[in-house]
């Protein structure tokens, strides 16, 4: 899945590397070998509500947004090609949205840790369609004696120290053509399966 957008493994692996590459993760332009959080964080940042007063969880609102601004509408009536119609009231878009959450988790192909800048990273993953979800990660460089290491970027040791959902991916425009039609066994691409040195 997007073998234009992947990089080739390192010959000489560092130990993050190696474990990144383990988990099933794809190293891109901008990834950093740190693992994600776990699936109950992950859960537990789109479950939380996006502001404190909200009636609704972080991935019902953001699906609400996302559903409008990709075409469909709620209120005409259009469909989304992949997204459920969030309908009915706050605890059924709740619902709604955690079905969706659930079916992602369990369908991915593609996950992804991206440093965007400084202090912040994300974390993605997409299906085989190429939809997706994704969670901002605060992230720390860990340090010896106060002194952040001089590595290559990707294998500094970093620390995730808040967990938010983002919101829905579509398919990365113009490279439909890249999309895997079939799933292997394990529900990796192949580029993630080949062996770890």
């Amino acid at each position: 899945m997007y073998p234009s957008l992947q990089l080739p493994w390192s010959s000489d692996p560092s130990s993050e590397e190696i474990t990144y590459r383990s988990a099933g993760l794809v190293n891109t332009k901008g990834s950093i070998f740190l693992l994600p959080p776990p699936e109950p964080v992950l859960r537990q940042a789109f479950t939380a509500p996006a502001r404190p007063r909200s009636e609704m969880s972080s991935g019902a609102i953001a699906l609400c947004k996302h559903f409008e601004r990709g075409g469909a509408s709620s209120e005409h009536g259009r469909a989304h090609p992949f997204w459920t119609r969030p309908v009915g009231s706050n605890s059924n878009k709740d619902r709604i949205a955690n079905d969706i959450l659930e079916k992602m988790l369990e369908d991915t192909a593609w996950k992804n840790v991206l440093l965007l800048h400084k202090g912040v990273a994300v974390y993605e993953i997409r299906n085989h369609k190429g939809y997706g979800m994704r969670w901002t990660l605060d992230v720390q460089e860990q340090s010896e004696n106060g002194q952040a290491k001089e590595e290559d970027e990707k294998s500094r040791r970093w620390t995730i120290t808040k967990t938010t959902f983002r919101g829905y991916l579509e398919p990365i425009i113009g490279l439909d053509h890249e999309l895997s039609t079939n799933a292997n066994p394990e529900g990796r691409s192949a580029a993630q399966v080949a062996p770890v040195p």
